[in-house]
């Protein structure tokens, strides 16, 4: 008997936690998901709208320790379809937002709700931002990313002219010494 309470008290303290954890995800709503605990494993149900958050929400509980198994119920509905076209025209829009350097580039091409992100930036924050908008669309199955991180251009100082004197002279330019100029020995 007291096994069995102790597996209990176990059992509530891993459901505990994992709905702990769901709740400060940004990326799950707890309102959302319904956790039971049965001798370690996990058993999650509940509807959500994308497959990235059911996804989040999957990763969120398989990383929690104490979890042996996942038995995964949660419903993604299959009514609401986005054409490839919009998918593509929302994302283009949004990208659109977050790229502000010029050489920045991020090209976008969905076919059958699989989004294919290609192109270069300076930011890898950008990067990753760019495929966490390309999951949180509903209608979106897959995305492959092929977005690189480049150097950023290296910037070239202006002219010094106008903050130090000549030292060195350029083309036979004759050297200008100060006449209170002082010898140190």
């Amino acid at each position: 008997m007291t096994t069995l309470l102790k597996k209990n008290q176990v059992d509530n303290e891993l459901a505990r936690k994992i709905r702990d954890r769901i709740k400060w995800d940004k990326r799950v709503s707890e309102a959302d998901l319904e956790v039971v605990v049965r001798g370690g494993v996990v058993i999650v149900s509940g509807f959500v709208d994308t497959s990235y958050k059911k996804n989040a929400a999957l990763n969120v509980i398989s990383d929690t320790e104490g979890v042996w198994a996942i038995e995964d119920r949660i419903v993604v509905p299959a009514d609401y379809f986005r054409t490839d076209e919009e998918i593509t025209e929302i994302l283009k829009s949004q990208l659109e937002e977050m790229i502000k350097i010029g050489d920045e580039h991020i090209e976008v091409d969905v076919v059958d709700g699989v989004v294919k992100l290609e192109g270069e930036v300076y930011r890898p924050r950008l990067k990753a931002m760019a495929v966490a908008s390309a999951w949180e669309l509903s209608g979106v199955r897959d995305v492959l990313n092929f977005i690189e991180i480049k150097d950023p251009p290296r910037r070239v100082p202006l002219s010094m002219k106008s903050k130090f004197p000549k030292i060195f002279p350029r083309n036979g330019e004759d050297v200008i010494l100060e006449e209170n100029s002082k010898e140190v020995s």
